[in-house]
């Protein structure tokens, strides 16, 4: 039994050892919205709110880094 725990401590020190410690990108799943000329002025008119969630989607982005 304590051979068994002596062996088992090494190996989960080993195996914690192995774990990734990257941090989340920022521009992880984001693309830059980009609707045509039409769709922009139909969204303005008709889902105002819409209009500005996309804005600061792409304000967001480009603060990040994420694009140009």
């Amino acid at each position: 039994m304590v051979k068994s725990l002596l062996l088992m401590l090494p190996l989960c020190a080993m195996i914690s050892a192995c774990q990734t410690t990257t941090k989340p990108i920022a521009c992880a799943g984001f693309e830059k919205l980009h609707p045509n000329l039409e769709t922009s002025v139909f969204i303005l008119k008709n889902d105002r709110p819409f209009a500005n969630q996309v804005s600061s989607h792409n304000r967001f982005g480009a603060s990040q880094g994420c694009w140009e």
